[in-house]
């Protein structure tokens, strides 16, 4: 495989990776179940939830370009808000709040009270949520050559992998690094994604400029 093409897969990785954040969400996973939840409940969760991110992202990723054109959405628009939503996650990750879990006190406690939270809410909405799905269909409309498309598939299934490993091993690596190394690691994720935020965000002011204002 040529150099461009693997630093392009690397490139569309770490973006699409550092917003997952697979870490906040393990943790919130083991505030669901609990910690002392057997190894071979933690891999069926995690085999479970990697199955659904990496169909939910492919969904999301295939058909992003299809979506915005049906009902006559320009792409800039899209980056400005999504730059507003990652802004706001990164902002948040900086901070070490972690993942929000976008769902209500009393979904958050029906969650605890069930055996499998690997689809909802542990997939979805806490690894694929606004910003995962912003970034996604913005990739979608932004790469219209196969190359591309396929560079970001790619992407997808070795982000998908990580979210595996991590997800599977998150009671030994919160053991390892505890609460407060979660937390760094958190807050440099953050750096990346407000980085990306404020590029896809200037990129479709600057679009949106240009075609509203010639």
């Amino acid at each position: 495989m040529p150099i461009e093409a693997v630093k392009e897969i690397l490139g569309f990785s770490i973006s699409i990776f550092t917003i997952m954040n697979p870490l906040s969400a393990g943790a919130i996973m083991l505030t669901l179940i609990g910690e002392k939840t057997t190894k071979n409940a933690v891999e069926t969760i995690a085999r479970k939830s990697t199955k659904t991110v990496l169909i939910a992202m492919l969904v999301i990723f295939l058909s992003g370009t299809y979506i915005f054109s049906f009902f006559g959405i320009q792409a800039d628009g899209l980056r400005v808000f999504g730059g507003i939503i990652l802004l706001i996650m990164g902002f948040d990750m900086v901070q070490g709040r972690g993942k929000k879990t976008n769902h209500r006190t009393t979904e958050h406690e029906a969650a605890m009270r069930l055996a499998d939270i690997s689809v909802v809410p542990l997939s979805i909405p806490i690894i694929v949520g606004p910003g995962l799905t912003t970034t996604l269909i913005n990739l979608s409309l932004t790469n219209n050559n196969w190359h591309s498309n396929m560079y970001i598939i790619i992407a997808i299934l070795i982000c998908s992998a990580g979210n595996y490993i991590i997800i599977r091993n998150m009671p030994h690596i919160k053991n390892r690094l505890g609460e407060n190394g979660i937390k760094v690691f958190s807050r440099l994720m953050g750096l990346v994604v407000g980085s990306l935020a404020a590029q896809m965000f200037l990129s479709g002011a600057f679009g949106l400029y240009n075609t509203y204002m010639p």
